[in-house]
């Protein structure tokens, strides 16, 4: 089941923390014991809380889950105008990214052996990222806010290789343009009238996650 930080207690809250950052470095070999060391614990206190390493690694991978399942989820409750749907989905998986350079870097598999069913439930969260991006993508079809001659997919592959690119960058610690950047890059490639094709009167407030 995803969570969010809402549902963890503060304790949870920080082991997860302490992997995401021990996850930022790949030659960390990820142990409660090294877990523990992090934040200054004994390893009985980390298993008052996760009774193992993979509980721990099923509450991280419920936490992204929750992070890049929820903008997707919640973006038709706050408008109904595709373009702005998929900047406001875009700016906050760009903003897990940034804050979690570690869990970038288990998006795209690395650290996924440390657990054994974490690598098929990363692969699963992605295809499942992918394929709701194709429907908001067949929605902006519909409504005839698409670029002539760009398909859902061709679109979907796009902004989908942007995320993965920019995962890729903070797990490397590579130069990348600005997220505004590449939005601009998609919007133009992909909306018709390019970045003004966001400008929609009816937009809630954008839910926050994590």
């Amino acid at each position: 089941m995803s969570r969010s930080t809402s549902d963890l207690t503060a304790g949870q809250l920080r082991i997860l923390k302490a992997v995401a950052t021990l996850l930022e470095n790949p030659s960390n070999k990820l142990t409660v014991q090294r877990i523990a060391t992090e934040i200054h614990v004994t390893d009985g206190a980390i298993y008052r809380h996760y009774k193992s390493k993979d509980e721990i690694f099923e509450a991280i991978a419920g936490y992204m889950e929750s992070n890049l399942l929820g903008p997707l989820n919640a973006a038709p409750k706050q408008t109904e105008h595709t373009p702005k749907r998929l900047e406001l989905v875009f700016e906050q998986h760009m903003a897990f990214l940034e804050g979690h350079p570690g869990l970038a870097r288990l998006m795209l598999g690395g650290g996924s052996t440390e657990s054994e069913p974490l690598a098929e439930r990363l692969k699963l969260l992605n295809a499942k990222v992918r394929a709701q991006l194709v429907q908001l993508m067949k929605f902006g079809e519909a409504q005839g806010v698409m670029e002539r001659g760009v398909t859902p997919e061709q679109a979907t592959e796009m902004l989908f290789g942007l995320l993965v690119g920019t995962a890729v960058c903070y797990s490397f610690g590579l130069p990348q343009i600005s997220a505004s950047q590449k939005w601009k890059l998609f919007a133009v490639a992909c909306l018709k009238g390019g970045l003004e094709a966001t400008q929609s009167p009816s937009v809630a407030s954008p839910a926050v996650y994590g």
